[in-house]
Formats: structure tokens, sequence, C-alpha cells
């Protein structure tokens, strides 16, 4: 409940996405001594899923090569978003689904939560332990309500940035408009004014 409070608090600020997201990551890797936290977010198109943030080195270097996943069941991530529903893992060692990532050789329990606003799919929070059954269907009593909140604080974050773009949008056809209007209104002018000489 504490972290659930804390992380609420990170993400009810309404800022830029990326480093709300990155606040909201490393509160919840460093509250339950994880190994590794990542947030995907699905694209526009609802066929894949894009990493938008990893906690350290690891998370820096898939960033920077636009990590990405197909929107399939071939992964944890992937089946927690296709299902809209949360799968862990609680022992890698045992799992038919588990895919290990070659940067992150000492996962041994994950979980991934889809972060949802109603049934709207909005991305998924994938946590993982070094640790076999640290991470298991209890954790997701912990996990389940940030992901809800993060849902929630990037469609927000969303929402505000498309009002600011058309915000900015109606002011530049305003003053497109009124440079337009002036320059007939002078041409008017000139035109009046030449046809008295």
């Amino acid at each position: 409940l504490a972290l659930a409070a804390e992380v609420g608090q990170t993400v009810s600020q309404v800022r830029e996405l990326n480093d709300m997201l990155k606040d909201a990551a490393e509160i919840i890797r460093e509250f339950f001594g994880l190994y590794y936290v990542q947030v995907y977010l699905v694209n526009e198109k609802q066929t894949e899923l894009v990493l938008q943030f990893g906690t350290g080195e690891v998370g820096k270097e898939l960033m920077s090569r636009k990590h990405r996943l197909p929107l399939n069941t071939e992964s944890i991530n992937g089946r927690a978003a296709i299902t809209k529903r949360s799968i862990d893992i609680a022992d890698t060692t045992t799992s038919t689904f588990f895919r290990p990532n070659p940067l992150l050789p000492n996962t041994r329990s994950e979980v991934a939560v889809p972060l949802l606003v109603g049934n709207t799919l909005i991305g998924v929070l994938d946590v993982q332990s070094e640790k076999v059954g640290h991470l298991d269907a209890d954790a997701l009593l912990a996990f389940e309500p940030m992901a809800g909140q993060m849902a929630v604080a990037v469609q927000n974050t969303s929402l505000v940035a498309e009002t600011q773009r058309a915000q900015a949008e109606v002011q530049s056809l305003g003053r497109r408009l009124t440079h337009t209007g002036w320059a007939e209104y002078l041409d008017a002018i000139r035109d009046q004014e030449s046809g008295r000489k």
C-alpha cells in the first residue's frame, strides 16, 4: 500500500512521459529490490510493444536499440498484452514460454502486468528478480494497482500532449489567417488609392 501510494503520487503529476515512467520504474525496482523493471507502451497500430523505459545499464542499452516486441503470445509481455491479464513466472527455469534475454542472464522470476484503462491496452509493466519465487501470484496484488495508476497517467499525459498540439495548431492557423486578412486589407487599400490617381 505504501508503494502504491508513492507510485500513485509520482505518476499523478502531469509531466513529461519518459520522466514519469522512469521515476515510477525506479521506485518499484528499489522498493522491491528487483533485478530489472521495464515499461512497454503499445504502438499506434497496436502491432508492437515499444520499450519506453528500462532500469539500469541494460535499460539504457535496450532503449538505445529502440527495443520492441511483436504483439503476440511468444513473450511474457506480449502474452500479458494480448490476454489483458497479468502473467507470473515464479521460476523461469520451469516455464515453457519464458524467453531469456542475454542482457539479463540472472532473471529467475518475472511478472508482466498489462497497463489498461478500462479495456484499452496502453502497455505492459514488466518486473524481474534474481530470486526464484520472489515474483509470483501474490506479487500481483502489489503490481496490478500500480499498473492501473501508470496506465491512467500515461493516458492523461498523452491527452495533455494532444491538447497542447491542437492548441498550437489553432494558434498557428489564427496567425496565418490574421496575416492573410491584413494582407488582403492592405491590398484593397492600395488598389483603392491607385484607382483615385
